[in-house]
């Protein structure tokens, strides 16, 4: 019975990356994976080790101000499409976390924003135009690759690992 309420804040977090088709949550730990799937109508199916089910939850929507990785949010009126997690325990090179999200411009004005912020939260950056690559101002390694996703838009993933 416990798993299931460790699973819970697994759904309501899926429920809050805007409930599109196809929109998952997975978290990989040593003790297995636990995946989670939103439906536009807010239904969720959840996959963890001993519990497998479905549930409606209300819909909401987390973008980019309920995210920040060091004090860098997403670009302003960023949505999540993706959050994995991955916990190795006491292995922190290999755990980390990977948002996808759509942004509402275009890719070099994302990818210019998100150098100017992380720059003024003290990140490393370098890379080139396509993707930022660097280390958090505590020292964990991230990339960022922005690509147009049509007229005034963009499609990015952050992905920051242990360190």
């Amino acid at each position: 019975m416990k798993r299931i309420w460790l699973v819970l804040p697994l759904a309501a977090a899926l429920a809050a990356c805007g409930g599109g088709e196809g929109t998952t949550i997975s978290i990989e730990g040593d003790n297995g994976s636990v995946t989670a799937k939103a439906d536009k109508d807010g239904r969720v199916e959840v996959k963890a080790p001993g519990f497998e089910g479905s549930i409606k939850l209300p819909k909401f929507r987390m973008d980019a101000d309920n995210f920040d990785i060091d004090g860098v949010k997403l670009y302003p009126g960023s949505t999540i499409s993706s959050l994995n997690i991955e916990d190795r325990g006491s292995d922190t090179d290999k755990g980390g976390v990977r948002v996808a999200f759509d942004a509402p411009a275009d890719a070099e004005r994302v990818r210019t924003w998100f150098r100017e912020q992380m720059e003024g939260a003290g990140f490393t950056v370098t890379g080139n135009r396509a993707e930022l690559t660097g280390k958090t101002s505590e020292g964990s390694p991230y990339t960022l690759k922005v690509d147009p996703a049509g007229d005034g838009k963009s499609r990015g993933t952050l992905s920051v690992t242990g360190g």
